[in-house]
């Protein structure tokens, strides 16, 4: 059998690292954020659902089609024979790219197509069993959702700030830093506390959510034993701004995290003050950068400093993961405290090129 795991557009490689990690299995990135990965059980399938970080959804694969036209899916879906279909169901149409039809188009005649193959009533809001069909491009992968929610709106995210971070990107950041539980990890930039508390729940080894949540109990019976981990963490999360922390606080209080990360309001220019000096692994954050209502000035003047202060307070094995749209900034402040690039990742977030930088 073979799932599809549906991540962030080039960083499919922390996807995979979790498939191995999470099933021992082997994968594959077949197309831009869609990976390939054998299961010999549906269990397996959703072992790797309930215990993953940096996948968006992941189905049961039934078929895939390189296309140029709508009827070549709607005649690949008439013969394929779907599982699972005992009493109702529903089809979920995704879709990405340039073309001449809509989700609805396609949800519409494969729904007509197998209401009247297989004689299952059709239900919209709480359907046994959900046939999803994602479309990027001109490929299309047809399968059996186990999903069924978006894995990246954790449940702990209630309150968010101004340009909060992706729990899903927030995870890559750790995973690319190569973080450990027993380092320590600072946000100098925290927000709304996605990294921290990301950092916090890898650490201790706690799902994303409770299994009734997902959808493959719908359709498997299965459970998981959760670790309980008495871990003692040292990770801050630190902004200049109260807002940011106070949200921060708030979401790390909802899964109960708030003894293992430390909130501290500071400016940059005080990192020194509380951190000794070559105390700090690693620095993982999503920094200000320039808009029409932040000049360049003012930010090249934080980064400045930044780099002064990591300079001091971080050991000399020292790692930075940085997400950023002006890596070039970044990197010339960078190299005037004796970092160096080991790394730069593009991607596209909010609608904008941006980087990822690993600093050594």
């Amino acid at each position: 059998m073979k799932a599809i795991a549906s991540c962030i557009n080039n960083l499919e490689f922390v996807a995979q690292k979790e498939i191995k990690e999470i099933i021992n299995a082997n994968s594959e990135i077949i197309y831009k954020s869609k990976v390939l990965f054998s299961i010999k059980a549906e269990k397996d399938l959703a072992k790797f659902i309930y215990y993953s970080r940096s996948i968006i959804k992941a189905y049961l694969l039934l078929d895939n089609i390189e296309f140029k036209e709508k009827d070549e899916i709607i005649d690949k879906i008439k013969t394929i024979k779907f599982p699972y279909l005992k009493d109702s169901f529903v089809v979920r149409c995704e879709r990405k790219g340039n073309h001449d039809f809509s989700s609805n188009d396609i949800e519409r005649e494969a729904g007509e197509i197998i209401f009247k193959k297989f004689n299952i009533k059709v239900d919209l809001h709480n359907p046994a069993a959900t046939i999803i069909i994602d479309i990027i491009d001109n490929q299309c992968f047809i399968g059996i959702d186990f999903t069924g929610i978006s894995l990246n709106k954790r449940e702990y995210r209630i309150r968010v700030s101004s340009n909060s971070l992706n729990p899903c990107l927030a995870y890559c950041l750790l995973r690319i830093a190569d973080y450990d539980s027993k380092e320590s990890l600072l946000d100098p930039f925290c927000k709304s506390g996605e990294i921290a508390i990301e950092a916090a729940l890898l650490s201790l080894e706690i799902p994303n959510f409770k299994i009734d949540k997902l959808l493959f109990s719908k359709l498997i019976k299965t459970s998981f034993k959760n670790k309980k981990s008495a871990k003692k963490l040292d990770i801050y999360a630190v902004d200049s701004f109260q807002n940011n922390l106070r949200s921060g606080e708030i979401n790390a209080r909802i899964i109960s995290l708030q003894k293992q990360i430390k909130f501290s309001r500071l400016d940059i220019e005080w990192l020194d003050t509380k951190f000794k000096e070559k105390s700090i692994d690693k620095v993982i954050t999503f920094p200000i950068y320039p808009t029409q209502t932040l000049p360049l000035n003012v930010v090249e003047k934080i980064y400045k400093e930044l780099f002064y202060q990591l300079e001091f307070i971080m050991k000399k094995k020292r790692v930075i993961v940085i997400l950023t749209p002006v890596p070039e900034i970044i990197e010339k402040y960078a190299s005037q405290h004796n970092f160096k690039k080991e790394r730069d990742i593009k991607l596209n977030y909010i609608n904008h090129e941006f980087s990822i930088l690993k600093l050594i």
